[in-house]
């Protein structure tokens, strides 16, 4: 249907877009028109829309190609302006000059080297046989250092030996020395150690006594501990029943208390029954004075057994103190055997005590004998080592005099060391003179000739001219380059262009196409809705039903009908902007061509305002404009059959 031609405006589905829709379907079928001839203009209308929307796409597509050409244009330009005073003979003759003069330099620069490779030549030569003369006057030198070296190390050697003689035999004095002092110290050390055992063997005797006597000492004490410990415990058996004695006389005691407190209490009952009795007897009641009787009866009743409970207790009071005081007795010897015990267990202590005393005495003895005796031994086997070193220390000392020789021997290599030294000396200041002398000459032989100098400076003035000349050869080719940069430029900027033409050309056709292809769409609609005209209607009703099912589906376009005029209007996203290509028109009147609006006549056309398809997805009127198409076009349909109708009538 063309009420729901676009989703986006119109709202199929919705059910008062529905049921308009219904009546407006049924109003063209009760005016007679054929669901043929219906879904034929709804086909009209999909093919104006879809060359329409293929004519905007290339029209897009033929505006950016102009806009490539442009800037292809504008580029090659821009180009050809920047290699408009480009001259390549004349950059290359400059090259050419340039390397000619590059050339003439490196020629100078040849020759310079060489006269300074002759004079460096001579000059090295005459260095080198000074340097000869001076490295065999070093090397005599280093000789004569040698030798006298030597001569220094024999007068040291030999000096050694001397003080090694003189140490050997002193060392020998002072060991015979030795020998006969560690000779002397080992009688004594020995009479020590004979004194320190016999003291030893007293010292062990006297132990054994004394661990004895601790023993029988320890015996006694343990059977006075048992002693003690039979005691003590007869002790607490008797005071266990004498705790249990002084419980009895406490609850007999209680009970007495007791029984008394009943016996005072019937004898305050009684004397109350007796002075209720007199009072009865007094009133002269004979009922009264039986019963105050028998209440005195009763009461002396209960006065007996309360003597008698007391009686009791007295007698069993009495007993339970007879068994505490017969515990109490016990008690007190038990006491005094424990008392006993303990003072047999203290003297046994004592004695243990003393006895242990005396042992530790015995033992400490005999540890001081033991300490004595490793003294002893030890100071012996001092001695007997220091007299064994004494001797070894006398037969080394000997060695070493024999093997160092004599003082007097000694002391006549010294001097003869001491006499090569001093030739040795005179030689060396010989050697130096000499290497002194031959440095002068090598100094004199290494100041550079005037010659030499001169040719240096050759050399530099070339490489410098050589410099310079490279310099300008280089700045030549670098315009010459520059200028060959320009020129590429050019020639890729033109084939840009060509290549933007061609694309604007194939676009351009493209668009024209589209345009010829949208404009026979809407021929064809253009005659299907002048066989719509052809057909008699109740115009009223149409537009009536029109409105009502375009409002209904058209939620959220604000449109504006005209049946009067046929235009249907809705908000253009951009108001009177002009159109152009790749845009739709915000004023076409369909059934004619983009470039005019009167192909057919106005008579005979439609004007429908739209908002294009240009706008945001967010536009709802934009969305819309597509969608009202149809509507425009059944809208028109419904104009030309009212005038249609008019003109029968």
């Amino acid at each position: 249907m063309f009420l729901t031609a676009a989703p986006a405006a119109a709202a199929p589905g919705d059910p008062a877009c529905v049921a308009a829709e219904a009546e407006l379907r049924a109003a063209l079928e009760r005016a007679g028109l054929e669901a043929e001839l219906v879904d034929e203009l709804e086909a009209a209308v999909d093919a104006v829309i879809t060359a329409q929307a293929e004519r905007d796409a290339l029209a897009v597509a033929a505006a950016e190609a102009l806009t490539a050409l442009e800037e292809a244009q504008a580029n090659l330009a821009a180009a050809v302006e920047a290699a408009a005073e480009v001259d390549i003979e004349a950059a290359e003759a400059a090259v050419a000059t340039a390397q000619a003069a590059v050339d003439a330099a490196a020629a100078d620069l040849a020759a310079a080297e060489a006269a300074l490779a002759a004079e460096v030549e001579a000059y090295e030569a005459a260095v080198a046989v000074a340097q000869a003369e001076l490295d065999a006057a070093v090397a005599a030198q280093e000789t004569a250092q040698e030798e006298l070296a030597a001569a220094e190390d024999a007068v040291v050697a030999a000096e050694a030996d001397l003080d090694a003689a003189v140490a050997a035999q002193e060392a020998l004095d002072a060991a015979l020395a030795a020998q006969v002092e560690a000779d002397a110290a080992v009688a004594p050390a020995q009479e020590a150690l004979d004194a320190a055992l016999a003291v030893q063997v007293e010292a062990d005797a006297a132990v054994a006594p004394a661990q004895e006597a601790l023993d029988a000492a320890v015996a006694v004490q343990i059977e006075a501990q048992a002693a003690v410990d039979a005691a003590q415990a007869e002790l607490e058996a008797a005071l266990a029943v004498q705790a249990t004695a002084d419980a009895d006389v406490a609850a007999a005691q209680a009970e007495l208390d007791a029984a008394v407190a009943v016996q005072a209490d019937a004898n305050a009952a009684l004397a109350a029954a007796v002075a209720a009795r007199d009072a009865a007897v007094a009133d002269d009641d004979p009922d009264n004075d039986a019963a105050a009787e028998q209440a005195v009866v009763d009461a002396q009743a209960a006065v007996d057994l309360a003597d008698a409970a007391v009686a009791d207790a007295q007698v069993a009071l009495t007993a339970a103190e007879g068994v505490a005081a017969d515990a109490a007795a016990v008690v007190a010897l038990e006491q005094g055997e424990l008392a006993a015990t303990q003072a047999t267990l203290d003297a046994a202590v004592g004695a243990a005590t003393e006895a242990q005393a005396v042992l530790d005495a015995a033992l400490a003895a005999q540890a001081a004998a033991d300490a004595a005796v490793d003294a002893a031994q030890t100071d012996l086997d001092a001695a007997l080592a220091a007299q064994a070193e004494a001797a070894a220390a006398v037969a080394a000392a000997e060695l070493a005099v024999q093997e160092a020789g004599t003082v007097a021997d000694a002391q006549a290599a010294v001097e003869i060391a001491i006499g090569n030294r001093d030739t040795a000396q005179v030689d060396l200041e010989e050697a130096n003179a000499a290497v002194a002398s031959a440095e002068a000459a090598l100094e004199a032989a290494q100041v550079e000739p005037e010659a030499l100098v001169e040719a240096r400076a050759e050399v530099t003035a070339a490489q410098a001219d050589l410099a310079a000349a490279q310099a300008d050869r280089a700045a030549a080719q670098a315009d010459l380059d520059a200028q060959l940069g320009l020129l590429a430029a050019v020639a890729a900027a033109e084939e840009d262009f060509a290549a933007a033409q061609e694309n604007f050309e194939v676009a351009l056709a493209a668009a024209v196409e589209a345009q010829l292809a949208l404009d026979a769409t809407i021929e064809e609609l253009a005659d299907l809705r002048l066989a719509l005209g052809e057909v008699g209607v109740d115009v009223a009703e149409l537009e009536v039903l029109f409105e009502e099912a375009l409002t209904a589906c058209s939620a959220g376009v604000d449109i504006d009908i005209d049946t009067d005029t046929g235009v249907i209007v809705v908000p253009p996203a951009t108001p009177g902007a002009p159109w152009s290509p790749g845009t739709t028109p915000t004023s076409w009147v369909p059934g004619s061509s983009m470039h005019s609006t009167s192909v057919y006549g106005t008579n005979q056309g439609m004007n429908v305002q739209t908002a294009g398809t240009g706008t945001t997805d967010t536009d709802g009127a934009g969305l819309g404009a597509v969608a009202l198409t149809g509507a425009g076009l059944l809208a028109a349909t419904g104009l030309v059959l009212r005038r249609r109708f008019s003109a029968q009538n």
